[in-house]
Formats: structure tokens, C-alpha cells, sequence
């Protein structure tokens, strides 16, 4: 968490925050785009913004989505 700001962190757990059945749910996903967006910082590893932002929403009193895939962009053909 050291590398990124806390209100940048703050600010982009909340803006991603949807309602469902089974409460706060914070898509990490959309969460680490977002905050690239925000902050401009695409050098900083995936694993350490979404740990960061881990910590932040889990302090809000979020659910964490861990919906990123490994290879998800990875197209195979026949």
C-alpha cells in the first residue's frame, strides 16, 4: 500500500462498490483498472495494486471479487 495513496484507494473502492444479496462486493478487476486510470501508474504490478486495494476495502467492510483470470486474454483456435 505503500506505493499508492490511501484516498486514491478510498475513492476507488467506493466507486466501484455494487449492491447485491450478499452485500458490498468490490470487483478487483474493474478496481486495478480503475486505479491505474486514476492514478496513471501502469508500471506498478497487478498483485500490488489488488493487494492494496484488498486492504482498503476489506477495511470498508467489503467482499473482495477476485475475478481475474491469469490468460484470460488468451485466445484459442482451432
Amino acid at each position: 500500500m505503500d506505493t499508492f495513496k490511501l484516498i486514491d484507494l478510498i475513492c476507488v473502492v467506493d466507486a466501484c462498490v455494487s449492491d447485491r444479496s450478499v452485500g458490498h462486493v468490490v470487483p478487483l478487476s474493474k478496481a486495478v483498472e480503475e486505479l491505474r486510470v486514476l492514478t496513471g501508474d501502469f508500471v506498478s504490478s497487478d498483485e500490488a495494486a489488488a493487494k492494496a486495494l484488498t486492504e482498503v476495502a476489506l477495511q470498508r467492510g467489503c467482499a473482495i471479487l477476485f475475478d481475474e483470470q491469469p490468460g484470460a486474454d488468451i485466445v484459442l483456435e482451432p
